[in-house]
């Protein structure tokens, strides 16, 4: 008797004739992917807008000056 793997299987298939859609249901997952798109486009926003510093001649000499521990 071969041992069934299939037994652990979390995300079983079950036939359509035998799920039925709920309201409920819909407004989760309605709700669920508005959340997705809500991250998604907040994340791709922050990654487009990021501009990157300039070092000015004053915060060069700054930063030496920390580095070097000259005043």
């Amino acid at each position: 008797m071969p041992f069934d793997f299939r037994r652990f299987d979390i995300y079983r298939k079950v036939p359509k004739d035998l799920t039925q859609p709920t309201y409920t249901g819909a407004i989760i997952s309605i709700c669920c992917c508005l959340f997705i798109l809500f991250l998604f486009l907040s994340e791709l926003t922050g990654f487009i807008t990021t501009e990157v510093p300039t070092l000015s001649e004053e915060s060069v000499r700054a930063s030496w000056q920390r580095l070097t521990h000259c005043e």
